[in-house]
């Protein structure tokens, strides 16, 4: 979140050092008519310096720093009304719930005014932080969570939690569960994308079938990581396993309880292979895909953290002349490949969850 304007002097360092790419720049000043010639990064930040640029541009040039700062982070969760609730909309009913909130002062959250339009509700919130082992004058750290909140259909709507850490992703839930309580009394309750309530079969197919999601803009190019776990309990599922997919590890897995990867290719590696076949699953992924539309190519890592799924824009990647350099896409692109793939992981996991359950309800019918 840009809380103050950076003016055309400190840009021109930013552009020197290549915090910002020259590359970058040109392309988005090409886009708004004006064009530069310059061929490095000293010429372009004195050409720059002649030009006067808005609030708002200087807001989207700002995005262009590489640092891992401007990556969007997401952790998603969804909220449904209960059958006994009255008819009053979802979104509505969290409106006044962070009106309420905001005027007790919950924790020392500070939560703007909710902004309703159409069928998603807009809500920022802050807090201050300390930090460990630093001047008390500077101990204090305010973080910003943007929180959007979408209709799914009458009774239902998705919670895009946007946030510097997982850290900070807490803080937006603990206010969250605070508004929709665990008790039955409450109008709406929370429905979390939690992977550990798949089978390891079925964590291992969550993340194939996200692999194999056909996406408009973008086109999968390699896995690029992957964490296995080793179960710390037996599967539930009914269907004998294969004699070498025993509990026991063996080989190159023996005493590995989880294993970080990362490459290219890694989906179909032999150590990956061999570790699900022997009783392993996938924790968590990352996909570097190829944007379709225009030249530029992206990270997305998917994994669990608790009960919660993340979804994060790792790193991407702009084309200059053929050649590709780490470059952060806008705000808009990152938040429209995070919102696909939010929806796409969605709609795979509640379909594996009711895969699990018509298989339970038919083991139970079996005849004994």
């Amino acid at each position: 979140m840009i809380t103050e304007y950076t003016d055309c002097a400190e840009l021109m360092r930013l552009i020197t050092d290549q915090k910002i790419k020259p590359a970058a720049i040109k392309r988005y000043l090409g886009k708004q008519g004006i064009i530069f010639t310059a061929t490095n990064a000293q010429t372009l930040a004195n050409d720059m310096y002649t030009i006067f640029l808005g609030g708002q541009e200087m807001t989207s040039i700002t995005q262009m720093i590489v640092s891992d700062g401007n990556y969007e982070k997401s952790t998603l969760v969804n909220a449904k009304q209960r059958e006994h609730s009255d008819s009053t909309d979802i979104l509505d009913f969290f409106a006044d719930k962070f009106n309420a909130y905001r005027s007790s002062n919950f924790r020392g959250y500070v939560i703007d005014q909710p902004i309703k339009s159409g069928s998603e509700l807009i809500v920022n919130m802050s807090y201050k932080r300390k930090l460990p082992g630093k001047n008390k004058l500077i101990q204090d750290e305010t973080r910003y969570i943007h929180i959007a909140i979408r209709k799914k259909g009458e009774s239902e709507a998705s919670i895009d939690i946007r946030q510097p850490s997982s850290y900070d992703a807490q803080k937006a839930l603990e206010l969250l569960q605070a508004m929709t309580d665990s008790s039955e009394e409450s109008e709406v309750s929370l429905a979390h994308v939690n992977l550990e309530l798949l089978t390891d079969k079925n964590k291992v197919g969550f993340y194939d079938r996200l692999s194999a999601y056909s996406f408009s803009n973008w086109r999968l190019k390699t896995v690029v990581g992957i964490t296995v776990k080793k179960a710390t309990s037996p599967e539930d599922d009914i269907e004998e396993e294969d004699s070498e997919n025993d509990e026991s590890s063996t080989g190159t897995l023996a005493g590995i309880s989880q294993a970080v990867l990362n490459g290219s290719g890694l989906r179909s590696n032999e150590f990956v292979q061999s570790s699900i076949q022997q009783g392993y699953y996938i924790s968590s992924m990352k996909y570097r895909y190829v944007c379709t539309q225009e030249a530029g190519e992206f990270v997305v890592a998917i994994n669990s953290r608790g009960e919660n799924l993340r979804v994060d824009i790792e790193k991407s990647f702009s084309d200059d002349d053929g050649t590709l350099y780490v470059q952060p896409f806008s705000k808009e692109l990152q938040d429209e490949i995070i919102r696909a793939f939010q929806e796409a992981a969605n709609i795979i996991f509640y379909s594996l969850i009711e895969d699990q359950k018509s298989f339970s309800a038919k083991s139970t019918n079996l005849p004994r």
